[in-house]
């Protein structure tokens, strides 16, 4: 799949550099430029302090730059309904080559250990990789986290036990992140397996948050699985009890995971039609929210107040009652987010699409609600199964005339060939 690094090309350009005048500025061949901003290779360290007085950046912003990543648009045809369906798979499989090859791979040796690197440094990873997550830059992600993934394990079996917990912490956080974008392309079963190799992982840090946001994890890859929301609901419910019973009730982390289970479990009622219940469980997750004050990412949850009138919209959608999905969403100020939750603003506009999207004359609103959520995230409707989904939904029921965004939208999520 070939790839992109649009902030770095977009940068030298802003200067006025042509690929020939920073190669001949870094004393390189004009095809190692080319190499770095197609994300063929990686500039060797010594290159990346040059690079980053070349085009004017710290060291930290030429490094996101490099670690963001996309995929490039493919147009083309209409396809069938079945070649829909291998579209679909074939963006899972694209996306999650890598971190499938390393799941898969088993006997201890068969890979070269990675460079040994330092606690400190593996945490930076860490907390970068989930942050391009809530930036929504999902096929960096995939792309960075089987070598993270190396790097969290190779931490985590050497040096005394304090050592080790906290490598065990970073693993957790690691596979968590495997999860996440596992269930956001639509692969349940990888997104089951990583989230079972985050709690093993977060048992034997005896970290209890880390342990309950991989459970809520665990019930996210079930419903991703066909027949298995009656799975997801009772391991969300464990996991609500257990949290219940005797924590201590002012633990950041511990109120953010526990909101974000009850959360959960109100989208699985609400899919299930059992509105009461759905309602009861955004009640007591904005309980949590009210303690908590302000909209945080604790344990990378994005657990607040916000998200509890997100999740409200959401769960709405799902209960099928388009009116009260709307009359929220037009409500809901997404500016109290912390900045970083790109995602999590765009998945309001997902949401505010598929509402509009259920009365036959909703077509042309919810394209506009679909290209609202791709300006402000752009993988959000291209990788994302759930706009994918609606996309389809929306190409089976077209009128050309009233929704002329959506054939180009469709195109550039891959969905047209």
């Amino acid at each position: 799949m070939a790839l992109k690094r649009h902030r770095l090309c977009q940068r030298r350009k802003a200067l006025g550099y042509s690929q020939e005048r920073l190669a001949e500025l870094l004393g390189v061949e004009r095809s190692t430029v080319v190499r770095w901003e197609s994300a063929e290779t990686d500039p060797q360290p010594w290159h990346r302090t040059r690079i980053a007085d070349a085009l004017q950046v710290t060291l930290d912003q030429l490094d996101d730059m490099l670690c963001d990543v996309v995929a490039p648009i493919r147009r083309g045809q209409a396809m069938g309904d079945d070649s829909h369906q291998s579209s679909a798979a074939a963006v899972r499989t694209e996306l999650l080559t890598g971190l499938r090859a390393f799941l898969t791979d088993y006997l201890p040796g068969s890979q070269p250990a990675p460079a040994a690197r330092s606690l400190i440094e593996v945490r930076r990873d860490v907390t970068r990789i989930h942050a391009l997550y809530h930036r929504a830059s999902y096929s960096t992600v995939v792309r960075l986290l089987p070598e993270l993934l190396r790097q969290t394990t190779e931490l985590s079996g050497r040096g005394p036990w304090p050592h080790r917990n906290s490598a065990f912490k970073l693993l957790t956080a690691s596979y968590l992140a495997a999860s996440k974008v596992a269930v956001k392309i639509g692969d349940g079963d990888t997104a089951l397996l990583t989230a079972d190799r985050a709690a093993t992982a977060a048992r034997l840090a005896d970290d209890v948050g880390l342990a309950s946001v991989a459970a809520y994890q665990a019930a996210c890859a079930l419903l991703r699985l066909p027949g298995r929301i009656s799975e997801a609901e009772r391991v969300t419910q464990a996991s609500i009890e257990q949290l219940a019973l005797g924590r201590p009730s002012d633990d950041p982390n511990l109120l953010s995971a526990h909101g974000a289970l009850l959360l959960l479990a109100a989208l699985i009622a609400a899919r299930q039609r059992q509105t009461p219940d759905a309602n009861l469980r955004l009640t007591e997750a904005q309980g949590l929210a009210t303690k908590l004050k302000t909209d945080q990412n604790r344990l990378w949850t994005g657990f607040g107040p916000t998200n509890v009138v997100i999740h409200t919209v959401s769960a709405a959608v799902k209960a099928g009652n388009r009116d009260r999905a709307i009359e929220i969403g037009a409500m809901l100020d997404t500016s109290r987010l912390p900045a970083a939750l790109i995602g999590r603003r765009a998945q309001v506009y997902l949401d505010l699409a598929a509402a509009t999207a259920m009365t036959s004359d909703g077509g042309s609103l919810a394209v506009l609600h679909l290209l609202e959520a791709e300006r402000v995230a752009p993988e959000s409707v291209r990788v994302n199964v759930q706009a994918r989904a609606l996309l389809l939904d929306l190409l089976s029921k077209e009128r050309r005339a009233a929704t002329p965004g959506l054939r180009p939208l469709a195109q550039r999520a891959g969905l047209l060939a």
